[in-house]
């Protein structure tokens, strides 16, 4: 554990050194300004503010592993007794990198008086982002250059597109007879879409506990897939 929490402070100090660095905290600032322009009551921002947070963990992921898919990594690869260890770091870094912007959204939006809390139900909105963000993370993985060579990622980014895409659309699909499209999206997605709505209705029953755990099992497939991916990857770095 103490080698994965090295490497997480390893990957972010890195980050923060590269032009790049830039990027979650833009995304962060500019989603904070636009999104709470009319401002927010708690349930919006436990959906909205969720989903735009847990992209911005997303992109954090894919720019953290992207730093760690270079030549420059490869003594520290060497040295690890399992690749499973880094994959680690980079889901614990971009979720450590996702608080950090997440508090400066929240706090800076209560001060500006653009967002309503309503404590102590407000303390929930922790483990529901939590998930996402584990969620988001894990997603960055199999998606990303260090865990696939060539355009083999591609596919699994067409297969996200068309999730979503298809999650916008069900009504436009639904009276076209596309109802076996819009069932499997619904489907597919229903931890997610549950967690955050039991969680904006401020109910934390079974549903709630379900669409967490779900989620949760969601991120460990996901997780448990890059590790296969990176363990059968040959180490020739994009330099």
């Amino acid at each position: 554990m103490s080698r994965v929490w090295i490497l997480s402070q390893y990957l972010l100090y890195d980050l923060s050194r590269a032009a790049a660095g830039i990027v979650p905290l833009a995304l962060a600032v500019a989603f904070g300004i636009i999104a709470f322009e009319y401002g927010m009551d708690q349930a919006q921002f436990i959906t909205v503010a969720g989903v735009g947070i847990g992209a911005i963990c997303f992109v954090s992921g894919l720019m953290l592993a992207g730093r760690a898919n270079r030549a420059s990594s490869y003594p520290i690869i060497a040295r690890l007794r399992n690749r499973m260890e880094l994959l680690t770091a980079v889901v614990l870094s971009s979720l450590i990198l996702t608080a950090v912007l997440a508090l400066l959204i929240t706090v800076a939006n209560l001060l500006a008086g653009r967002l309503t809390l309503d404590f102590p139900s407000a303390l929930w909105i922790a483990p529901t982002w939590l998930v996402l963000w584990l969620l988001a993370g894990a997603l960055a993985l199999p998606l990303s250059a260090l865990t696939t060579r060539g355009g083999t990622h591609l596919l699994g980014y067409g297969l996200l597109a068309a999730l979503l895409v298809t999650n916008d659309q069900k009504a436009w699909l639904a009276a076209r007879g596309w109802d076996w499209a819009v069932q499997a999206v619904t489907a597919v997605l229903w931890p997610v879409t549950t967690l955050l709505g039991q969680a904006s209705a401020a109910q934390h029953g079974q549903s709630y506990w379900l669409g967490l755990a779900l989620t949760c099992l969601y991120a460990l497939l996901l997780f448990g897939l890059a590790v296969q991916l990176f363990a059968d990857k040959d180490l020739l770095w994009v330099e």
